[in-house]
């Protein structure tokens, strides 16, 4: 399997990956500490990359959740979480 720690992931490759598997497959997302959870699509929002440098974050972070005058030093994209 391909390392996709640092692999940006746009819709049309998700689509392409998906259409592979079953349509009848649930979809889940890992709990905090264990277990599953079903998978949830947010609505677009704006995220820096790169902002996280700690093992237990994950590197990149919603825009909200960076100072307005930081915002310039990152790179910002357009996204959704799953």
């Amino acid at each position: 399997m391909e390392d996709l720690k640092n692999k940006y992931m746009t819709i049309k490759e998700l689509v392409e990956k998906l259409n592979e598997l079953d349509p009848e497959l649930h979809v889940f997302v890992p709990g905090y500490e264990g277990g599953y959870h079903y998978a949830n699509v947010s609505k677009p929002d704006s995220f820096c990359l790169n902002v996280n440098s700690e093992w237990y974050y994950g590197p990149h972070e919603s825009i909200s959740h960076i100072h307005e005058e930081e915002r310039p030093d990152y790179k910002i994209v357009k996204g959704i979480v799953l």
